[in-house]
């Protein structure tokens, strides 16, 4: 059980993204002070902590000073080596532990434990070679998806193999390491359940949350998903199953996937607060970086898993930030968060919006008419 680290204390926060900033933000809020690692001297979240390290996540001697200078330890980034957990745990609590973390870096490990764990997940083969890769399609079959074993950020392509023909073009993306194959299976909803354990291993649900994509990249949330009662039980009990399996405290998240027939499978495991679930910053009452920051520190928490409205929320990318400016200024029912972000990178998080949701597809179409 964690001692309540009381106000005024400090935390060190591994990861400066837009989780990270918003962890921080979180933790003012309460009264924490906030320390910050991370290689990006301009990452979104240097500019709302108190003092900041720049160094490479993976750099023991940076994590470790981070440790002597703060009372509990937050990772937020899939990036932070999970073997340093337990050698600045000797130094300062790091409640999410170093289980969470390992299950969520490596996909053979991460699948072991949902086998074990007894949920569905599609049917996959551990792959290092062409050889590996014709054996596996012959009871996987085809059209299959190639993924590295590392959920490092530098590896997060996937390359999918229609036929046979595909199979020789894949050569490359084995210099990579060890991957692994995965059948294929026709999604119709692609969901997100975040949950949050407290130190005294009381669990709590998010709502349930739809998460949609452009470009292979998430883009969009809504929340409630439109769900059919059994099959919000049963991705609640998965859930369960699987937050109580783990030795953590803090919030994880759970990527699940449903085919047209009805069927459940669980895609991926996230060590820390989702993206999709950024909407919870502005609504409703504890957000999932409040759960997050109170549950290392010991505070009581416990999360609603149901909201009275409907809720869309929308990342904005860098060249959508003028757009959203704008619309800023005209939209006073809409709720904008920016995140200062300074990156160079098209692709980077420079802020998100809440839509409440009262007709869900009018909303839709009005955000898809403004941004696409």
């Amino acid at each position: 059980m964690t001692n309540w680290i009381k106000p005024g204390s400090t935390i060190g926060i591994i990861g400066g993204g837009s989780t990270g900033r918003l962890l921080a933000l979180s933790a003012k809020k309460l009264g924490y002070s906030v320390g910050l690692l991370d290689p990006n001297e301009s990452c979104s979240a240097v500019d709302v902590v108190d003092w900041f390290i720049q160094a490479e996540l993976s750099d023991e001697s940076a994590s470790l000073d981070l440790a002597l200078k703060s009372d509990v330890i937050v990772y937020e980034s899939d990036l932070f080596p999970s073997s340093l957990v337990e050698r600045i745990q000797k130094t300062v609590p790091v409640p999410q532990g170093d289980e969470l973390l390992s299950i969520s870096q490596d996909r053979m490990l991460q699948k072991a434990f949902l086998e074990s764990a007894r949920v569905n997940i599609a049917p996959f083969a551990t792959i290092v070679s062409l050889d590996d890769i014709k054996e596996a399609v012959t009871s996987i079959g085809f059209p299959c998806v190639l993924k590295s074993n590392s959920r490092d950020g530098r590896f997060k392509e996937h390359y999918i193999l229609f036929s046979e023909e595909d199979i020789d073009a894949s050569k490359e993306f084995l210099t990579s390491g060890t991957c692994v194959l995965e059948a294929w299976i026709p999604s119709d909803k692609e969901m997100c359940l975040a949950l949050v354990k407290n130190s005294k291993g009381d669990i709590s649900t998010f709502p349930i949350t739809e998460m949609t994509y452009k470009d292979d990249t998430f883009y969009q949330a809504i929340a409630h998903a439109e769900l059919d009662g059994e099959t919000e039980k049963e991705i609640k009990r998965i859930g369960q199953a699987i937050a109580e399996n783990l030795d953590f405290v803090g919030v994880m998240a759970i990527e699940i996937f449903s085919t047209g027939s009805g069927a459940l499978y669980v895609n991926e495991i996230v060590a820390h607060p989702h993206r999709a679930l950024q909407y919870t910053f502005n609504y409703p009452e504890v957000s999932q970086y409040d759960a997050l920051i109170k549950a290392i520190t010991g505070w009581p928490v416990q999360v609603m898993d149901r909201l009275p409205d409907t809720l869309v929320m929308k990342l904005i990318k860098k060249d959508e930030i003028d757009l959203a400016f704008t619309q800023a200024q005209i939209k006073s029912d809409w709720l904008f968060t920016f995140y200062n972000n300074i990156s160079d990178k098209e692709s980077g998080e420079f802020g998100h919006l809440v839509v409440t949701a009262k007709q869900l597809k009018r909303t839709l179409e009005q955000l898809s008419d403004i941004f696409d």
